[in-house]
């Protein structure tokens, strides 16, 4: 992974406790099965497949997460008639100017989003440790066991130490609403590199990982031990969650 989607990645983490997808636009199942390598998440196969099956606990409302690197970002905004000098944005268009100082910082808003989760996990702890006696389940593995699926999501990060985008908009544009896929946001000029998704549909930009807990197999490897109703083993929850490399 570069690091700008590494800085990228632990800085969504370190906000949200939700590892972020990399490249955004990857394609992500809730119960996909897989190792985190480097920072992205290689998938191996899935619960299904293995012939493990689960119910989806469904968030009821929507919900919205917005963070914007704490430094290396500013912003520009104009209305539609207003002059914004030393740019290309048309003068009967809204839009605005985000400039990146640093590689790595960057622009995260994703709204509508809807939170899936597998809802028993102390039966698919269960499940997993019986394969993994049976040797049909690798140590290393681990499951996408939350997954948010947006509405629409924007997302800029700037893979350069200096670099800009100006987008003009349909309707008026600020910097809290560049999700919205009704403001019609269109890139007018771009310098620097940098990955770029805005106002995109569908992308489920935000995810959780599970993995047998190493304290727990080193317990296993030691000796047979029980799995106690509860999903607990020598006294220990089953997963631990997968954080940032």
């Amino acid at each position: 992974m570069s690091e700008a989607g590494t800085l990228y990645v632990k800085g969504i983490y370190d906000r949200f406790a939700y590892l972020a997808t990399w490249l955004p636009n990857t394609n992500l199942a809730l119960g996909d099965v897989g190792v985190q390598e480097g920072g992205y998440f290689k998938r191996m196969t899935s619960l299904k497949e293995l012939g493990i099956s689960f119910k989806v606990r469904s968030g009821r409302k929507p919900v919205d997460f917005t963070y914007t690197s704490q430094s290396g970002i500013t912003f520009q905004t104009k209305a539609a008639g207003e002059i914004a000098a030393g740019t290309t944005l048309p003068l009967g268009q809204a839009g605005i100017v985000i400039e990146f100082n640093e590689n790595g910082a960057f622009l995260f808003q994703a709204v509508g989003c809807r939170v899936n989760e597998i809802e028993d996990k102390v039966k698919l702890g269960q499940a997993v440790i019986q394969m993994w006696r049976e040797k049909t389940w690798d140590s290393s593995w681990a499951v996408v066991d939350t997954l948010v699926k947006a509405g629409s999501v924007t997302i800029v990060v700037s893979s350069s130490q200096r670099a800009s985008l100006e987008l003009s908009a349909k309707t008026p544009v600020a910097i809290t609403n560049l999700a919205n896929v009704d403001a019609g946001l269109i890139v007018n000029s771009q310098q620097g590199d940098m990955v770029r998704f805005l106002a995109a549909e569908g992308l489920m930009p935000l995810f959780k990982l599970s993995r047998i807990k190493k304290s727990l197999l080193a317990s296993l490897l030691g000796g047979p031990r029980p799995i106690y109703f509860g999903g607990k083993a020598a006294g220990e929850d089953v997963f631990e969650a997968v954080e940032p490399e």
